[in-house]
């Protein structure tokens, strides 16, 4: 819909009695963060006028009836003075005022102003010169200057906010020159040679004189307006207040200087008007584009009352070229300096946003470097942590050994040997912590979701936990259950073991109870000890990584502060909601919820594999590459025992050497991650297929559990154990390996 028909829209409100709520001090432009206006947009409680008060309609028709009025009598007011000074034609004007006024009302009132400038319009011209047809038919001529300038600008050059930006300043005294104006010149004049008002042969200089008149009221008067009336929220500042004045002194005192008729005129005074260019450059500079404005407007006063009462440069024995001067001067004054003002404004919150960016990044890095600085220090209570809990069980093994090489009886030798077994156990613990937290933060642990009974948890934490709570006094009861579960098999069963542990670590007298009730179609899963408690501001530390509850009398083995931490991280990877209630001195409750499952036909799970030694070995050749000596006699001695041929190198070339020796294909190839410089197990494993042309079952060993090998491998599709590997474990997946081999199946699938 065009302009034309908004205000038709509104008259025709107006007119039938149902809006008379034209709240103009609010604006009916909502401009967009682009800076263009929808104009026209009401708010939603003037939607259905129907729907206000009488009184409320009374109230705002009496404000925008105001408004109008005041907009129609300062417009006349400025016509009448604008017309005093014509002097080509009663009509045509080198100064004319109301064109800025009318802009600056539609911009910042929206389109619905348009009555209040035609009327005003009309009286001052039928009171000027013409007839009545010619007097509307100006005013239309000026209506529409300001209707269309306004459009446009509002279109294509940031509505009222067009002062804020070079770009916009340009595109606004571009469409007040080119466009606008030219269209109250153009049908002005022609309706004044059509009546026969004016000799046709003026006519050019008319309309160049009418024209210039409009383009100093639209660059001079409505920059003025537009930004003193946008300005209303800005907080008073007293250094700025007294800047403003001081600049607005200074451009008064060049303008009188420059253009006052009180000093006389000579040659030698001429000069003085550049003055001018010095507080428009200090408004530009350091006022911003309102200051800069104001102060064009004073001196635009000074010099126009200066060249009528015969002062200043521009004055000639032609009144209308003077006032032409006076027009080129005052453009080439304020279109730079509006130009200037603008692009130092731009630079100004440019770096208003960047002061706030830094502070922002400052703010930010002093948080990061805080909990930097955190991270390190729990860092560095780890590694004294994990230093003291790794080299306990080392030193309890050296005072094993010792004893081993001395003189034993049989059941002196037989405990010996399962205490230095239980401290390895110790020792596996404790690493595995580590790789477990390893390959959360890796993203390689993918639930396998499964109906399960959780009888099978249950059973393995009791035979779990049976000797070491009986060994420390406890008493460990665990409650059976015949529910069914939906829910990752393995990583539940870390969850409850960590918890079990957990429990067993802290709690020195009484005992530990798990068991399960039913809660809807969840399963609650519940640990419970008698430990020391937790205190209320704890509560939240105790599933951090590293963080360990001070109790001088506990047992420290096995610990290093991850396993509740794993717990956490496991039930986010889950999606089990986890529940903790602790009283200090009574002892704790830690309960995971399950979904629960149907039960399903028993007669349908998998038979268990058979025991290791059930499988023939004899006449498997596996390869083992390792490059520290130690690791080859221990692994090839070990796998010799169960039965194997082993062949044991230093790298992939020595190995693929030896087998060419031998003439034969390994059956399986056991490779550390790590080799000599800077190799790989996976390098070392694809050159001896390469050379085979094949692929062979292998397994990778390493002792790091930063998360890229495990990723890498698992990428590839090879099995990762990790040091310290469990004998039984090794055992049973070089078994598991051989027998799929031997079935023709896939040997690579991830373990």
């Amino acid at each position: 819909m065009s302009h034309r028909s908004d205000v038709g829209v509104s008259i025709n409100r107006l007119v039938n009695g149902k809006v008379a709520i034209f709240d103009l001090y609010q604006g009916d432009q909502k401009v967009s963060h682009d800076g263009q206006s929808n104009c026209l947009v009401q708010a939603s409680t003037m939607s259905d006028p129907r729907s206000l008060t009488p009184e409320m309609n009374f109230r705002q028709g009496t404000r925008y009836a105001g408004v109008l009025v005041a907009i129609g009598v300062i417009y006349f007011v400025l016509a009448k003075g604008g017309l005093a000074l014509a002097s080509v034609h009663p009509s045509a004007t080198p100064i004319w005022p109301p064109t800025g006024l009318a802009l600056a009302a539609v911009l910042l009132w929206g389109y619905r102003t348009w009555p209040a400038i035609f009327i005003a319009a009309v009286i001052a011209n039928a009171t000027t010169a013409g007839s009545v047809a010619t007097a509307i038919a100006i005013a239309s001529g000026n209506t529409l200057e300001a209707v269309v300038g306004a459009y446009l600008v509002n279109r294509w050059s940031r509505g009222r906010h067009t002062f804020s930006r070079p770009n916009s300043v340009a595109k606004f005294a571009l469409i007040c020159i080119v466009i606008a104006t030219p269209i109250s010149a153009s049908i002005g004049l022609t309706s004044l040679a059509t009546a026969g008002y004016i000799d046709r042969t003026n006519f050019a200089n008319a309309w160049v004189t009418w024209w210039l008149g409009d383009v100093t009221g639209a660059l001079v008067i409505a920059p003025v307006v537009v930004l003193w009336a946008s300005s209303y929220d800005h907080a008073f500042n007293r250094n700025d207040c007294l800047e403003t004045v001081g600049v607005l002194a200074t451009a008064a005192a060049v303008g009188l200087l420059a253009f006052s008729p009180l000093i006389e005129q000579t040659p030698s005074r001429d000069p003085l008007g550049f003055l001018a260019i010095l507080p428009m450059l200090w408004a530009a500079l350091r006022r911003g584009p309102r200051d800069t404005a104001t102060v064009a407007l004073v001196l635009a006063g000074i010099t126009v009352w200066g060249t009528l009462t015969g002062g200043g440069p521009f004055t000639t024995t032609d009144l209308n070229v003077s006032f032409l001067l006076v027009l080129m001067f005052l453009i080439s004054i304020t279109v730079p300096s509006l130009l200037l003002s603008a692009d130092v404004e731009v630079r100004k919150r440019g770096e208003k946003r960047l002061r706030r960016a830094q502070v922002e990044l400052e703010r930010k890095v002093a948080e990061r470097t805080q909990e930097l600085e955190l991270a390190n220090a729990a860092k560095s209570r780890f590694l004294a942590m994990a230093s003291h809990d790794l080299r306990q069980p080392l030193h309890a093994l050296g005072l094993f050994i010792a004893q081993l090489r001395m003189p034993l009886r049989s059941g002196e030798r037989t405990r010996t040997i399962e205490l230095i077994d239980a401290t390895r156990k110790e020792m596996d613990e404790m690493l595995n912590s580590l790789l477990d937290m390893s390959k959360l933060d890796a993203g390689i642990l993918i639930p396998t979701i499964t109906e399960f009974p959780i009888a099978r948890l249950l059973q393995k934490i009791e035979t779990t936990f049976d000797q070491a709570t009986r060994e420390t006094g406890l008493r460990l009861r665990v409650r059976r259950s015949d529910a069914w579960v939906r829910s990752d098999a393995m990583l539940l069963e870390r969850i409850l073991l960590n918890l079990v542990s957990n429990a067993v670590r802290y709690t020195l007298r009484g005992g530990i109870i798990v068991g399960c009730r039913r809660r809807g179609q969840m399963l609650r899963i519940e640990v419970w000890d008698s430990g020391p408690g937790i205190p209320e501001d704890q509560k939240q530390n105790i599933f951090g990584e590293f963080f360990q509850l001070a109790a001088r009398d506990r047992n420290r083995y096995g610990s290093m502060g991850l396993g509740l931490a794993i717990v956490d991280r496991l039930r986010l990877l889950l999606n089990h909601p986890i529940d903790l209630a602790s009283t200090v001195g009574r002892g704790s409750r830690f309960a995971i919820l399950v979904p629960m499952a149907d039960e399903c036909d028993t007669s349908a799970e998998p038979v268990d594999s058979p025991p290791p030694a059930a499988f023939a070995v004899e006449g498997k050749l596996v390869l083992v590459i390792a490059d520290a000596p130690i690791v080859q006699q221990g692994t090839g001695g070990l796998l010799g025992r169960w039965g194997y041929t082993v062949l044991t190198t230093g790298s992939d070339e020595a190995a693929l050497i030896r087998l060419a020796e031998r003439q034969q294909r390994p059956d399986l190839i056991i490779s550390d991650y790590h080799l000599a410089n800077g190799k790989t197990g996976i390098r070392a494993i694809e050159k001896i297929n390469a050379a085979f042309g094949s692929s062979i079952p292998a397994i990778l060993i390493s002792g790091d559990t930063a998360p890229e090998p495990a990723r890498e491998v698992k990428d590839r599709g090879y099995i990762l154990l990790h040091k310290p590997v469990d004998p039984m474990r090794l055992r049973a997946v070089m078994h598991e390996l051989l027998m799929d081999h031997g079935d023709g199946r896939d040997t690579r699938a991830a373990s």
